[in-house]
């Protein structure tokens, strides 16, 4: 009888163990920062998302005079181009940025012709745009 209890102990605690090892991966969630990059996305760009979407943006220019960006933007999915414009300030923003690649330190998410930045403002499309996916919202 005790051999029978000590097999019995011992497939059970296998099952538990099992069961245990199951359920944690099954629902872990893996520790991404970013979305894989793809090769047709530029080494320069950054991530900016969710758990759920997110896009890469990439500075590609400055002009300081007119105090715009030029910034291309890509899917997270397929790495596809859906936005290349110029970007300003809105006015009504007091906050300074860098007029430089370090301003994409700033974003918090794109909205289709909108840059949203970590502090409420906004950094909006100038129309038209160059190009990409999301281009006929400025028609």
């Amino acid at each position: 009888m005790k051999r029978g209890i000590k097999i019995g102990l011992l497939a059970s605690s296998l099952v538990l163990v099992m069961g245990i090892l199951v359920f944690w991966y099954s629902v872990r969630v893996p520790n991404k920062n970013e979305a894989d990059r793809l090769s047709n996305i530029p080494k320069t760009a950054v991530w900016k998302g969710g758990i759920d979407e997110g896009f890469w943006l990439d500075v590609i220019g400055v002009n300081a005079k007119k105090k715009t960006y030029r910034i291309r933007i890509y899917n997270d999915y397929k790495g596809e181009l859906v936005m290349d414009a110029d970007f300003v300030k809105q006015d009504n923003c007091d906050a300074e940025y860098p007029l430089n690649k370090s301003v994409l330190e700033f974003v918090s998410y794109f909205e289709f012709d909108k840059i949203v930045l970590a502090n409420g403002c906004n950094l909006r499309m100038i129309k038209p745009a160059y190009g990409g996916s999301f281009e006929e919202i400025d028609k």
